[in-house]
């Protein structure tokens, strides 16, 4: 059988204290399943995704589609495996890059080599199944409304046919009647195709009625293998992963305690529905609706008043889940079958128990309350070991972990960085010798192991400033049609040499400009300017705007590389497997230029909105502060070190010329 096979897939995150996304993950999907995998925010959900969708490379594991290898695997095999696989992002429109929606078909079929007859039926299919006609197809995609935009770009993913289909988060942002078409849908097609699909999310509730297995993951590992047939029969493994159950299990599981006959498992709504109207009726005939009027019985009167002493001081799951069940007695008292508490030690004949999920998720549950917190650790991203005694992680004072050491960025004034790096940068700037440029780069150096900030913050920056180093030297060394007789293209070194020298300045002044946002921080750095140019506020200088522009300059590289990046992997995920590398290929550059382009455009659109509406529009105003930056001595310490330095490489320039 064509399966997915997943074995001890593995993923670290982060730089020297690289932490694991996802660990030893196992599993296998069959096609024509459906397959979820849920967990908390921060479990490893997206990351095992990406692997699977051949955007990101395991750091050990094996992916196999059937026979074929993705990871590892030969260019060939990558490729074929990725043309039998489909990505769904978590905002499907965002994938539209065509200028119509017919250019976005034919984007997707282009790998296929398809004739235009072939073409031509895939897009009337894929129209077809999600309920779009043919006058759409010369639409420019960002002009319809978002509900069309999102269906058509997932059909512009299932003309493509795949094998496997992955989505991320899909129901996001739908209302319950474009959710419950969308699964639908989704169901149908595994069904009609044979294809499986992969679903990571959060939506249990429109999920589980129509799933095939369910791989729970917490902390980036799988902490539950099963059917919802096994998830319904044992709820409390969602509190493995730190989940809480969907309304759906809740309730049939409460329903099923005040001996309503609700079918086990995960029944429809409509069947849901049909269980509390005969039971209703079945206590009408029993004539207790007369006895209702006397009021509620002791056990229901023992069960609210539990659930209004809890409600204000609990408002988690328990003190909802004793709300319902009291809610529940109440309506029991006019017309349906007798209830009983939750310790009662009898109950009415055929009542179906459920578990310890019979009422929701018992206050001070261990297993709950344990996984429950730990996943939020994680979400939050820290360690367990970065909780404070005060933080409940219930370790004796003894154990408690020290505190972290405080990041160099927060040791200082942001205004000591300020001073520092305009006067690094300076000093930089005025080498004109291999000497100076050498020394330059040893403080540079020095600078970035000192930061603590991770290498490969520094790295993609530089890595792209070497390129166009690279190639200005290549274009400044170039020389046409030097003399008579001689060759009309050659190469002068010295050129490149000169070129490589002017640049290399800049880019040390670039590494430094990079280590100063992440090490300080974008509003400290902000507060820094702000209280630093204070005294000029005088005069009229517009010091917030000065301190605001310094800031989004810093901060500018890092979105654009964000952009950048979320881009690269949508049109690497549409690329279906249009080439076996790892990175970008000229077609999906071509293809995500313009979009990226315009989304540059719309989030300056915002940060021009955004800083209206907080004023920064109109200068001259006073502004209150939550938190004023004092000087300490060793802020003056570090600015006399950073002057020295300057006065170092002064000298050195001036020395060798």
């Amino acid at each position: 059988m064509d399966c997915l096979h997943v074995k001890n897939l593995s993923k670290t995150v982060g730089g020297q204290d690289a932490t694991f996304a996802v660990r030893d993950v196992s599993f296998t999907a069959v096609p024509g399943e459906i397959t979820l995998l849920i967990g908390r925010s921060g479990a490893g959900k997206s990351t095992l995704l990406d692997m699977l969708g051949g955007l990101s490379v395991p750091d050990g594991g094996v992916i196999r589609y059937g026979d074929t290898g993705l990871w590892p695997g030969s260019k060939q095999s990558v490729r074929e495996a990725r043309r039998k696989l489909a990505l769904v992002f978590q905002h499907p429109h965002e994938q539209l890059f065509a200028a119509t929606v017919r250019g976005e078909f034919h984007y997707t079929l282009r790998p296929f080599k398809l004739s235009g007859e072939e073409r031509e039926a895939r897009i009337a299919e894929a129209l077809e199944l999600f309920g779009l006609g043919p006058e759409l197809l010369d639409e420019r995609p960002h002009e319809l409304s978002g509900g069309t935009q999102r269906r058509a770009a997932l059909a512009s993913v299932f003309a493509s046919r795949p094998r496997w289909l992955l989505l991320d988060e899909p129901t996001a942002g739908l209302d319950h009647e474009a959710a419950a078409r969308l699964t639908d849908t989704l169901r149908s097609w595994t069904r009609r195709t044979g294809g499986c699909a992969l679903v990571a999310t959060h939506d249990l509730d429109a999920f589980l009625p129509m799933a095939d297995r369910i791989v729970m993951l917490s902390q980036g590992t799988v902490v539950h293998d099963c059917t919802p047939a096994e998830l319904a029969a044992r709820p409390a493994m969602l509190g493995d992963a730190g989940l809480l159950p969907p309304e759906a299990l809740a309730l049939g599981s409460l329903l099923r305690r005040h001996g309503v006959d609700v079918p086990a498992g995960l029944p429809a709504p409509e069947e849901t529905a049909q269980a509390i109207a005969a039971a209703l009726a079945a206590g009408a005939r029993r004539g207790q609706g007369a006895d209702a009027a006397a009021g509620l019985s002791a056990p229901e009167k023992r069960l609210s008043a539990a659930a209004s002493a809890d409600a204000p001081a609990s408002p988690g799951s328990a003190s909802r889940d004793a709300v319902l069940c009291g809610s529940l007695g109440a309506s029991a008292a006019s017309g349906s079958p007798p209830t009983f508490a939750s310790g009662s030690a009898t109950a009415p004949d055929g009542a179906v128990s459920a578990g310890p999920y019979e009422c929701g998720i018992p206050a001070g549950s261990p297993a709950i309350e344990v996984d429950s917190s730990a996943a939020e650790t994680v979400q939050a991203g820290t360690s367990a070991d970065d909780r404070s005694p005060s933080s409940g992680s219930g370790l004796s004072p003894a154990m408690e972990p020290s505190p972290p050491a405080l990041p160099i960025g927060r040791r200082f004034d942001p205004r000591t960085f300020w001073i520092g790096y305009v006067l690094l940068s300076a000093g930089i700037l005025l080498q004109k010798s291999l000497i100076g440029l050498a020394v330059s780069a040893a403080i540079t150096a020095a600078a970035v192991l000192l930061s603590q900030v991770p290498f490969r913050a520094v790295w993609k920056p530089l890595r792209a400033f070497l390129i166009f180093t690279g190639l200005s030297a290549v274009i400044a060394g170039l020389t046409i049609g030097a003399g008579q007789g001689e060759s009309p293209i050659g190469f002068n070194p010295q050129a490149a040499l000169a070129a490589v020298r002017a640049l290399s300045n800049l880019m040390l002044v670039l590494v430094l400009g990079v280590l100063f946002p992440l090490t300080v921080g974008y509003l400290r750095m902000k507060q820094g300017v702000e209280q630093g140019l204070a005294v000029l506020a005088g005069l009229k200088f517009p010091v917030e705007a000065v301190a605001l522009t310094a800031s989004l300059m810093f901060r500018f590289i890092p979105l654009i590389g964000g952009q950048w990046n979320r881009f690269g992997r949508i049109a690497k995920a549409r690329g279906q497997g249009r080439s076996g590398k790892s990175g970008l290929g000229l077609a999906e550059f071509r293809i995500m230029a313009l979009p990226f382009m315009f989304s540059l455009i719309r989030m300056a659109d915002e940060f021009s909105t955004a800083l209206e509406i907080r004023g920064y529009s109109r200068t001259g105003g006073r502004r209150t502060r939550s938190r004023t930056l004092r000087m300490q001595a060793r802020d003056y310490a570090a600015m006399g070190v950073f002057l020295l330095v300057f006065l170092c490489l002064a000298v050195l320039s001036d020395t060798l010329g």
